[in-house]
């Protein structure tokens, strides 16, 4: 099982690596296709767009330069599977790097249907980390993203929450997160769902305007009641206005290859990790003084909220020593500052909602928008949401539907929901059936 689920890891590995570097092609302004809107976006008043429900986009924070908090994300896209647990999340979250405030980093997970082991999602919940949905399928045809409907995404992006409500005995009201798979920005289709089913952010859309060499004026969170100065480099960005829905930019990297004629002195941009090439030596220390230019324009910079988005698949095999180690360099490097706080995007967002100085922040300690306090089981005992006395693994085979043609596939889920035991559903779940027959269906 592991060695299918690496391969399809792999295979989602290579394709978002080139839709990641889309980036290399001119991008355009947000738009989309000519759509009757029901409010059309002005121009951003910042009189008007106001904390905690709208802020505007190309605009920062009211706090003062050297007071601003570092925020940096760490997401990891596709299935959460056991074999990047033990390999790579276990040693990064097991409270060896901790933030300011003296709390374990914690990560926001992109999670997708196949082979993801729901007990694990249950556990790192209840760690402090995010869970977010990036679809049920994860299919590889590009067409596919950029053709789907409301009901599609509704059906790929509702049903990726209802399945971890299901089988992982989370609270569905709190995966709030989207990204679309190869970072197809999905448009009005995407964002009428969301603001039609409690989704409250998404994180799909890079900029390379505001990243790559120009990170040091980053992009910063920003909702969509107005008009966005977001260059759109993938998939179709949204036209209409869509009052308190949040986007974090994915801020470009500047890879290793030197590859622009025009730019011969730096490196190309890439949306994420995966994507990022040229690396000549392949040592953990390369990788760490990549990481570290990137890091430096925005913490040298406006200090926008900045993220490192990767696949777990990018420390496979031989990256482990390379790769892997590097970038803990780079994690325990950044967290000797005194002003860096490595948070879930929910944790960034909450942030943007009311920010205040790093001053105030570390004055709050475990109880600030960034502590843990919240999720620690001796302060907030009703946070924990059990899993049941033993995950249950669940076998299916001669599995058929659009996707999947007489094969098998298993699940580890939890046998416990909502306070009621579970048991393996009677079916596959998938697409159009998110809890597989199980009944009553946790949505």
């Amino acid at each position: 099982m592991v060695r299918h689920a690496c391969t399809l890891v792999l295979l989602s590995w290579l394709a978002v690596s080139c839709s990641a570097r889309s980036s290399l092609f001119p991008s355009s302004p947000i738009e989309s296709s000519s759509v009757d809107c029901p409010t059309v976006p002005e121009k951003c008043d910042v009189s008007k767009c106001v904390a905690p429900d709208c802020h505007c986009s190309g605009t920062q924070t009211n706090i003062a330069e050297n007071e601003k908090p570092q925020i940096v994300y760490l997401t990891y896209d596709d299935a959460f599977t056991q074999y990047a647990e033990d390999k790579f999340y276990q040693s990064l979250f097991n409270g060896t790097f901790k933030n300011p405030d003296d709390c374990p980093i914690r990560a926001t997970h992109f999670v997708s249907a196949q082979y993801t082991d729901y007990s694990l999602v249950n556990e790192y919940r209840n760690m402090g980390h995010e869970m977010a949905s990036h679809s049920i399928t994860h299919r590889t045809n590009i067409t596919y993203w950029n053709m789907l409907d409301e009901a599609g995404f509704k059906d790929e992006m509702l049903g990726m929450r209802q399945m971890m409500g299901q089988f992982a005995n989370i609270p569905t009201q709190e995966i709030t997160g989207t990204r679309i798979p190869f970072l197809v920005a999905g448009g009005e289709s995407q964002f009428t769902m969301m603001q039609n089913n409690g989704f409250t952010y998404d994180c799909t859309m890079p900029t390379r305007l505001y990243g790559y060499i120009d990170a040091d004026r980053g992009l910063y969170p920003y909702t969509l009641d107005y008009k966005s100065k977001q260059d759109c480099e993938v998939g179709v960005c949204p036209k209409c206005s869509y009052p308190g829905m949040w986007v974090q930019p994915m801020i470009d990297l500047e890879d290793n290859w030197h590859a622009n004629p025009n730019l011969p002195d730096y490196g190309m941009p890439c949306s994420m990790l995966d994507a990022c090439i040229g690396f000549t030596q392949n040592t953990p220390e390369e990788i760490k003084d990549f990481l570290m230019r990137n890091f430096n324009r925005v913490y040298d910079g406006n200090r926008a909220p900045w993220g490192l988005y990767m696949h777990a698949a990018w420390f496979y095999g031989d990256y482990e020593k390379t790769h892997y180690v590097g970038y803990k360099m780079f994690i325990e490097e950044i967290l000797n500052l005194p002003d860096v706080w490595i948070v879930p995007v929910r944790d960034g967002l909450d942030y943007m909602r009311n920010p205040m100085n790093k001053t105030d922040i570390l004055a709050q300690g475990k109880d600030s928008v960034f502590g843990c306090n919240r999720y620690d089981k001796a302060v907030s005992p009703n946070w924990e949401r059990p899993c049941g006395r033993s995950p249950s693994s669940c076998k299916f085979t001669g599995i058929q539907n659009e996707d999947i043609h007489n094969e098998e596939r298993y699940m580890k889920i939890c046998t416990e929901v909502n306070g009621d035991p579970q048991g393996c559903p009677d079916e596959y779940p998938w697409l159009g059936n998110p809890c597989g027959g199980a009944d009553p269906c946790n949505i």
